[in-house]
C-alpha cells in the first residue's frame, strides 16, 4: 500500500477511534452528573490531570524513543535500536512504580490537600488510586508503540483502540447497570481498556519487528543519558503545558468552589476533544515526516508539512465554527440540568485557542525531528508560569470569578502557537522565518469565514431537538469542505481530492 492510501486508511482508523471516545464522553458525562453530581465527575478530570502531571517525569524518556528506535531500524542498525528499546522499557518501569508509591502516599491522605465532600472521599481516593496503576501500564506499553510508527501501521493503532473504546462503552453499561452508582468505576474500566490496548501493542511489537528485543544485556547507560539529554527538554515543556492548561482544575478546586470545577471539568471535556482531534489529524503524518526527514528529502518534507498545516486546520476549524454556531443547543439537549448558558461561554472561550493551535500542531514534530527543544521548551514554561500566575491574580483580585480560569489560558496559547513558535519552527528546517505564516493565515481567515457563515446558516434553520441539530451538523459539514476547498487548499491539494473522487466514483461504476 502507497504512502497516499496508507494516509487515509490511518486516518479513517484513528477517526474512528476518536470518535468513539467522543461517544464515551457523550454517554458518560450526562450520567455522572446526574446520578453522582456535577463535582463527582469534576473529581474524574482531575484525576487524569494528576496523571498528566506525572508523565512530566516519563517524557524525559520517553519523548525521543520512538525517534532513535525508529532511525536505528531504518538505518538497519539493530543493536542500537535494542538498545533503545531496551533502555527506555527498563526505565519506564522504574520511573512507573516510583511514581505509583508516591501516588499511593498521595490518596492516603489526598483529604487533607484537596476540597472533597465527605460522601466522596472513599470513592474519589479509589478512583486515583487505580488511575495511578492505570498510569503504570500506559507508561511501560510507550516502548511497543514504536512498532506502529516503525512499520507505519498506525491504523492497526487506530483500529484496536477503536475496539477499545466498544470494550469501554459496554464495561460502563455493565457497572452503572447492575451496580450503584461509584466514581472509582471510571478507574476500573480504563484499567481494562488499557490492558486490551497493551496486549495490542506487544503483540504487534513482537509479531511485525521480530528484530527488536527487550534484553538486559540490551541495557545502556549511554542510550539512557542520550534519551534524557534530549528529552528534559521535553519534560519541561509539558511542565509548561501542565501550567497553561492543567492546573485549572486544581486551582477552581482550592480557590472556588467544587461546583465550579465541576463545569470547568465539563468545559475542559469539550476541549479535550479538540485536542483528541488536534492528535488524531497530527498522528498519521509523523511516520511520513519521519521517513522524509530520515532520508533528507526536503521537497518532500515540505509538502507533507503544508498538507498537515491545512488538513488539521480544515477540521481545527470545522469544530470550531460548528460548536460556535450549534453549541448552545448541543448543551441544552446534552445536559439540559446543568447551567448550559454559562457552559456555552466558558467552552467558546476556551476553544477559541484552536482557532490558532489547530493548524499549527503538526509543526510541533520538528522538534522532535530536529532536535531542537530548548527555546520551545523555554517559551512553554515561561507562558504556564504566566497563566498561572494570571489565574490567581484574575481571580483573586477582579469579579471575574469562573472566567479568571478560562481566560488566561484562551490568551497565553494564542500567543505561543502564533508569535512565538511558527518563526522557530522555520529556523530548525533551514527556512525563513516566514515560511509557515502564508498557510497558518489563510487557514484561521478560512476559520473566520466559515463560522460566520456556519452562524448565519444556522440562525436561517434554526434547528431544533437531536435530529434537528444532527442534520444541521451535517449540512454544516458540506459547507465548511466547500470553503477551505475554495479558499484554502492548495492547487495540488484541489487536484488530489479530486483524482480521489474520480477513482471512487469509477470503482462503483
Amino acid at each position: 500500500m502507497n504512502n497516499g492510501k496508507r494516509l487515509v486508511v490511518t486516518l479513517m482508523s484513528t477517526s474512528l477511534a476518536t470518535v468513539m471516545s467522543f461517544v464515551v464522553s457523550f454517554f458518560l458525562t450526562p450520567f455522572i452528573t446526574s446520578k453522582l453530581g456535577t463535582e463527582a465527575y469534576g473529581f474524574v478530570t482531575l484525576s487524569k490531570n494528576f496523571v498528566s502531571y506525572a508523565v512530566i517525569v516519563s517524557t524525559a524518556l520517553d519523548s525521543y524513543a520512538t525517534r532513535y528506535i525508529a532511525m536505528e531500524y531504518h538505518n538497519k542498525n539493530f543493536q542500537k535500536a535494542n538498545n533503545f528499546v531496551t533502555s527506555t522499557f527498563y526505565g519506564d518501569a522504574i520511573i512507573a512504580s516510583s511514581i505509583v508509591g508516591i501516588g499511593i502516599f498521595f490518596v492516603l491522605f489526598m483529604d487533607c490537600f484537596l476540597n472533597i465532600s465527605p460522601e466522596l472521599v472513599l470513592s474519589v481516593k479509589l478512583l486515583f488510586l487505580l488511575v495511578f496503576i492505570n498510569f503504570f501500564l500506559t507508561t511501560v506499553k510507550t516502548v511497543f508503540n514504536s512498532t506502529a510508527y516503525i512499520k507505519n501501521r498506525l491504523d492497526i493503532n487506530g483500529f484496536v483502540r477503536f475496539w477499545g473504546y466498544i470494550v469501554e462503552i459496554l464495561l460502563y453499561i455493565i457497572v452503572f447497570r447492575f451496580f450503584p452508582p461509584q466514581v472509582w468505576y471510571v478507574g476500573v474500566v480504563m484499567l481494562i481498556v488499557t490492558a486490551i490496548n497493551l496486549t495490542a501493542a506487544v503483540w504487534m511489537f513482537h509479531s511485525m519487528t521480530p528484530e527488536l528485543k527487550i534484553k538486559k544485556s540490551y541495557f545502556s547507560i549511554d542510550a539512557v543519558k542520550k534519551l534524557v539529554g534530549n528529552g528534559v527538554w521535553n519534560s519541561i515543556n509539558s511542565l509548561g503545558v501542565t501550567l497553561n492548561s492543567g492546573l485549572d482544575l486544581l486551582v477552581t478546586n482550592l480557590l472556588l468552589t467544587n461546583l465550579e470545577m465541576g463545569q470547568i471539568a465539563i468545559t475542559k471535556t469539550i476541549a479535550s476533544i479538540f485536542s483528541s482531534l488536534e492528535a488524531m489529524l497530527c498522528q498519521p503524518f509523523q511516520p511520513l515526516l519521519l521517513k522524509s526527514y530520515s532520508d533528507g528529502n526536503k521537497t518532500r518534507l515540505h509538502e507533507d508539512l503544508r498538507m498537515s498545516v491545512n488538513v488539521s486546520g480544515f477540521f481545527s476549524a470545522l469544530a470550531f465554527a460548528g460548536f460556535f454556531s450549534l453549541g448552545k443547543l448541543f448543551y441544552q439537549l446534552w445536559i439540559p440540568n446543568q447551567d448550559t448558558e454559562l457552559l456555552y461561554a466558558l467552552t467558546v472561550v476556551t476553544i477559541l485557542a484552536y482557532v490558532t493551535e489547530g493548524p499549527v500542531h503538526p509543526l510541533y514534530y520538528i522538534y522532535t525531528l530536529t532536535v531542537k527543544n530548548k527555546i520551545p521548551c523555554i517559551i512553554t514554561l515561561l507562558g504556564g508560569v504566566l497563566n498561572v500566575v494570571g489565574m490567581f491574580v484574575l481571580v483573586r483580585y477582579t469579579s471575574m470569578g469562573i472566567y479568571s480560569i478560562v481566560i488566561t489560558t484562551t490568551v497565553i496559547t494564542t500567543i505561543t502557537s502564533l508569535i512565538t513558535n511558527p518563526p522557530y519552527m522555520a529556523h530548525c528546517l533551514k527556512m525563513k522565518w516566514y515560511e509557515f505564516y502564508p498557510a497558518l493565515l489563510i487557514n484561521i481567515v478560512g476559520t473566520v469565514i466559515m463560522t460566520v457563515v456556519f452562524f448565519l446558516v444556522t440562525r436561517a434553520i434554526n434547528p431544533n431537538g437531536w435530529i434537528g441539530l444532527i442534520m444541521t451538523a451535517i449540512f454544516l459539514c458540506g459547507i465548511g469542505f466547500l470553503i477551505y476547498f475554495i479558499f484554502v487548499f492548495s492547487n495540488k491539494e484541489r487536484k488530489y481530492i479530486i483524482n480521489m473522487v474520480k477513482r471512487k466514483a469509477n470503482i462503483k461504476q
